[in-house]
């Protein structure tokens, strides 16, 4: 049990996982933690560790960090695990222990927190031991796995941590974890993303988390595994090595001079190309290339990687995106925002008919919710129009997919463009529209109005673009056709909706998406038992005039406030109110009463309360 000097200032321990100690001006910095024996052995290095890095959650590599953390040492764990890592015992209550359909090693976690570690986002740098540190997202046994690349001071060889990137030359050390649903291998696509990042660095030097260091012959080793992961994904269907073959692609595909896609995003992001050479992108959510955790979505199963960049730099020699101009609030048009932020400084531009949504997520559960803020460094009218470079755009409001979500018009190199978001997709894809259907996305959950086809299709039908972007497809070039049929699918949709349901002119009814209301913010977390404030939304069911009470009500020992609102038909009205446990709780929900003329409709709303503790 003794350090072994791999290279120069880098020092191996054979725990249950390799533990990597490298030596800086300042100190030591530690890679992996083990079963924690390494710690008895500390002696042997030539200076004081200062920290801990870990690569991923399993408890092979992490266990030893809750020792590491009393010494204390500081600890730091990928960012999408930080949760994971500081409370565990919430990620076995939340994790379904019966009927399991998704196979992510997510129970191979440490079952005690590491107290105060701190998370290190992806991209960034960070100066530990006097080291310069950088996070590189290298997806595959856990989405979220992070490999920390340093240049050593020494020698300037640069060398990357890389977790259970890859075991030795085409080879892993465990495929089991790489099966995220039932009977896939979509991690698989993760490690071959993460190849191909780590052959983009070119390091000289590879420290893998179990095998050996591979101190040469870097891209070769790499180069096999590329071609081990493509024969292993081929075998389990067309999904994982299309995702693969989409990845060679490059990176960007031009629609006009002026207006590029990002061909390796999930959600289609659009590239602006303004005069002055800066770069603007309507939306910007996942990487293709990068497969995300199983449809029953936690934020350690997403992950926020960069696209499109490398492409922005062969063509237009730009390597930021200046501007960030979104669609709707939804986690796959949206989440990479807060890297772009982060790195480059990018603006956010959205509508005010959901800037609130992205900038305050905590406050609200609407479907596809991603849970980081987003500064919205610009909050546009729906009815304005605004100006960027030599680009001019215009808004409209839109229900259907989402209410949360604006219309967006602007023209580019004499073509008319629109951006639809989610709202518009056609069975037999992008052409030929005289032989196509409209395919249905309205997501009722997302605020599904009657009439929010219709706002949508009055504007298509004005406006007229000659090329839809959408939120899923390539670039459309429209005809005739096309605006015939989302004119009759409008038609269609608020035909079948009224036959199938109670929405009668006439009729009592919360409209198509039948919410009652609802209270903002849904998430509220409190220090120690008070009052807290709430805005209470609800909806007066009637096609006349109402008087609306309300009520709020929590478990028994809480006590809430009361209110009368007026309200005109169908509308939604708003006031405060004010709910006060009686002690402490977590995650405890209470809900808004609604009386509407006298008429009781229930509890039509609730919201979530925690009190004391570090955590919501």
């Amino acid at each position: 049990m003794r350090w072994q000097q791999v290279l120069p200032d880098v020092f191996l321990f054979r725990d249950s996982c390799n533990v990597y100690a490298v030596r800086g001006p300042d100190g030591i910095v530690i890679i992996d933690a083990g079963s924690g024996r390494w710690l008895d052995h500390l002696d042997q290095l030539p200076g004081r560790p200062v920290a801990l890095l870990c690569t991923h959650y399993f408890r092979d590599h992490s266990v030893g960090a809750i020792k590491a953390a009393q010494l204390p040492l500081a600890v730091y764990v990928p960012e999408g695990e930080h949760a994971i890592f500081t409370d565990p015992a919430q990620h076995f209550r939340q994790r379904e222990s019966y009927i399991i359909y998704d196979n992510l090693w997510d129970q191979f976690v440490p079952i005690e927190p590491v107290s105060g570690a701190k998370p290190f986002q992806d991209y960034t740098r960070q100066t530990l031991a006097g080291l310069e540190i950088e996070a590189v997202p290298l997806p595959g046994v856990t989405l979220t796995q992070t490999g920390y690349a340093i240049t050593l001071p020494n020698e300037g060889r640069q060398i990357v941590f890389c977790g259970e990137a890859i075991h030795s030359p085409g080879r892993l050390a465990r495929i089991a974890p790489l099966q995220y649903n039932y009977n896939d291998i979509g991690g698989a696509v993760n490690c071959f993303y993460a190849a191909k990042v780590l052959r983009q660095r070119g390091p000289d030097a590879l420290l893998p988390s179990l095998g050996d260091p591979i101190l040469s012959g870097v891209d070769s080793a790499l180069g096999q595994l590329d071609q081990t992961l493509r024969s292993l994904t081929a075998t389990f269907g067309r999904g994982e090595i299309n995702v693969i073959h989409q990845s060679d692609r490059p990176p960007l595909t031009e629609v006009t001079e002026h207006v590029h896609l990002s061909t390796h995003s999930n959600a289609r992001s659009w590239f602006l190309i303004g005069a002055s050479g800066k770069v603007m992108t309507i939306d910007y959510g996942y990487n293709i290339g990068c497969v995300i955790g199983p449809k029953y979505a936690k934020p350690d199963r997403r992950r926020a990687l960069l696209h499109g960049l490398d492409g922005l730099k062969q063509r237009f020699d730009t390597d930021r995106i200046d501007v960030a101009l979104l669609s709707h609030f939804h986690d796959d048009h949206v989440c990479g925002v807060p890297v772009l932020q982060r790195l480059f400084g990018t603006e956010c531009w959205a509508c005010d008919t959901f800037a609130h949504l992205i900038a305050e997520p905590q406050a609200h559960r609407f479907p596809c919710n991603w849970p980081l803020p987003i500064r919205v460094d610009r909050t546009l009218p729906i009815d304005q129009t605004v100006t960027w470079e030599q680009f001019t755009f215009c808004f409209a409001p839109m229900s259907g997919h989402t209410r949360f979500a604006s219309l967006i018009g602007f023209e580019a190199d004499g073509k008319r463009f629109a951006h639809t978001g989610d709202q518009y997709f056609f069975r037999n894809g992008t052409k030929n529209f005289k032989a196509n259907q409209i395919s249905p996305n309205h997501v009722y959950r997302n605020g599904a109005l009657l009439d929010g086809l219709a706002q949508s299709a009055r504007w298509m039908l004005k406006w007229r673009p000659d090329i839809v972007l959408t939120g899923h497809t390539d670039a459309i070039h429209t005809d005739e056709d096309y605006f015939r049929l989302i004119d009759e699918w409008t038609q269609q949709y608020e035909e079948q909706h009224r036959k199938a349901m109670v929405l009668g002119d006439d009729e009592t009814h919360f409209n198509l998406d039948s919410w009652g209301g609802w209270i903002w913010p849904y998430r509220t977390h409190l220090k120690k038992p008070g009052p807290a404030t709430v805005t209470v939304t609800v909806r007066n069911p009637f096609p006349r005039p109402a008087t609306l009470a309300l009520q709020l009500i929590g478990p028994k020992g809480w006590h809430g406030t009361s209110a009368t609102l007026e309200a005109d038909a169908r509308s939604e009205v708003s006031c405060q109110m004010q709910i006060t446990p009686d002690g402490p709780c977590r995650r405890q929900p209470f809900v808004v009463a609604l009386d509407a003329n006298d008429t009781p409709f229930g509890q039509v709303a609730e919201a979530m309360m925690t009190v004391g503790g570090s955590a919501f």
